[in-house]
């Protein structure tokens, strides 16, 4: 996020030119430098802390399933059918679906993007820096201010129509009768995450070719090292039809109970602001993968990585997880340990 960092993104890019008239972020970074003062090769900064692969596969695992587990728990519970009756009967299921979803969906995306842009401003907790994916990359107060006015503007001209549309035409029922089982509301979460899946990986990859890459997607990828409001820091037509279309999909085909839907966009919300984070904090979903992608900009192009494993658009990201995971498992780095201990105080004084 910083105008060293974006200034290196034309060497990496090698589908299309960057639109040259995009400000940068240019908040104030400490050098990267060695301890001996020595200039940190571009690559060698991502995931320069061993603790960033702490986070594997299987330690993010419980997270989603956690969550999914108490969605499906609450839902079988008295109480939910009891709010789900009483929101049917002072309610009309158009409201439910427009003020309902959006204003659930708008508070937690603000919200959750709120704790990490904490940490980001204040630089505490100081025990979170060293999970940190780029450490030499910064975000100020003016940048996030810069991305919050593009957020809102992309709530309000997308996603609110395109809620208004779908409350409409398509409203998903809201009275208990209509609850899918424990087992079917599984098959729905999963089955519209596999939607997502394949709907941004292929919308997404499109964006990145020489015809739409500067004219639609440059702009998101001004992020060189992503935070978690910046999620939807797009344009219009990106958001549309990147961020919220492929979500869509397998709502639009099985037509679930609105808590589901609600559910899943929520579900896909938190994982996406986590993968924007810049922190790959233990015991979270891994945002590693989309962390890479901005950094690299020609992998990663899905946000579960099966399609990128399948058309081979990850093979660099598996070299240097190879070698970070092999880092991480072995001996420390002394020096690197070190210079993010001076990293961390750096960001720290900054807030003071």
């Amino acid at each position: 996020m910083t105008a060293t960092t974006t200034t290196t993104t034309t060497n990496t890019h090698t589908q299309a030119k960057p639109a040259k008239t995009l400000r940068v972020f240019n908040a104030p970074a400490p050098p990267a430098v060695d301890l001996a003062g020595k200039p940190i090769p571009h690559v060698a900064r991502w995931g320069f802390s061993p603790a960033v692969f702490k986070n594997d596969e299987l330690r993010a695992l419980p997270f989603p399933v956690l969550l999914t587990a108490a969605f499906i728990a609450f839902n079988s519970s008295a109480y939910a059918r009891d709010l789900y009756t009483r929101l049917d009967e002072s309610y009309t299921l158009f409201q439910i679906n427009t003020v309902g979803t959006f204003a659930i969906t708008t508070i937690l995306y603000w919200a959750w993007a709120a704790v990490f842009a904490f940490v980001d401003l204040t630089g505490y907790p100081k025990a979170l820096f060293k999970y940190k994916v780029q450490p030499f990359a910064r975000v100020n107060l003016r940048d996030y201010a810069r991305i919050a006015v593009c957020v809102v503007k992309n709530q309000v001209l997308v996603a609110l129509p395109l809620t208004y549309f779908a409350a409409k035409y398509f409203p998903s029922p809201v009275h208990p009768d209509m609850l899918q089982s424990a087992w079917a509301a599984v098959g729905h979460i999963v089955f519209n995450n596999i939607c997502t899946e394949v709907g941004f990986y292929f919308i997404h990859r499109a964006f990145h070719s020489k015809m739409l890459y500067a004219r639609y997607h440059k702009k998101h990828h001004m992020l060189t090292a992503p935070v978690g409001l910046g999620a939807t820091y797009c344009g219009v037509a990106e958001h549309l039809l990147s961020n919220l279309l492929p979500n869509v999909i397998g709502i639009a085909i099985l037509r679930p109970h609105w808590s589901i839907m609600v559910f899943t966009f929520c579900f896909i919300e938190i994982g996406t602001i986590v993968s924007h984070s810049g922190y790959n904090i233990p015991y979270l979903l891994s945002s590693l993968r989309h962390d890479w992608h901005h950094f690299a900009f020609t992998e990663n192009y899905g946000p579960l990585g099966i399609f990128d494993n399948w058309l081979g658009t990850a093979r660099k990201y598996d070299e240097v997880m190879a070698e970070g995971t092999a880092r991480h498992l072995g001996d420390r780095d002394a020096a690197r340990e070190e210079l993010l201990s001076k990293l961390a105080a750096w960001e720290a004084s900054q807030s003071e």
